[in-house]
């Protein structure tokens, strides 16, 4: 006898679920690689876990893409602002007729930075966009990519194309485990 599919399996009508539902879409939101191995665990079934788990990603995308929006133009009209007040320009004098401006420094690149220059270089949004879920956290990710690309519209189309993807790859994956 085959296995016949419920309403009740695929909505979560059971008691205590609705807590164990929002915990998973919480968690998918953040760092999703973890969400699909701890639905299972929670007593969700496969199909509940791919639901589960991509509206958490999609709900995960499209907050922390409002957030950093907002974070980003905050910062870009008070980072003068507030680099006037740190940053002073002072000039060397040699003699009191000739000034000489220092130098800035150089900026430092460390192995985090040049992935993402790298990253963003060689694969484009859709590199941004397929790492995010798994190897990156969905609001770093999200993040990047609103702060280096400038078309919404793609951005939330490729994020969430991978959050989909994902999620079936993962779920399949930890489902066949």
């Amino acid at each position: 006898m085959g296995y016949i599919l419920q309403f009740s399996d695929i909505i979560f009508l059971k008691t205590g679920s609705v807590f164990k539902m929002v915990q998973v879409l919480f968690i998918s939101g953040i760092k999703f690689i973890f969400a699909p191995p701890y639905s299972f665990e929670m007593g969700f079934n496969y199909l509940q876990t791919i639901m589960t788990t991509t509206a958490g990603g999609l709900l995960g995308v499209l907050f922390f893409f409002y957030l950093s929006e907002g974070v980003l133009i905050l910062w870009r009209k008070t980072f003068p602002a507030i680099k006037s007040l740190f940053i002073k320009k002072r000039s060397i004098s040699v003699t009191p007729f000739v000034e000489i401006k220092k130098r800035k420094n150089k900026p430092v690149f460390t192995w985090k930075n040049r992935f993402i220059v790298n990253l963003k270089r060689k694969w484009g949004l859709i590199g941004i966009a397929s790492l995010t879920p798994i190897l990156l956290s969905i609001p770093l990710g999200t993040f990047l990519a609103n702060r280096y690309y400038k078309d919404k519209r793609s951005i939330l189309i490729y994020l969430s194309i991978s959050v989909a993807c994902w999620s079936v790859v993962v779920s399949s994956i930890y489902a066949l485990l």
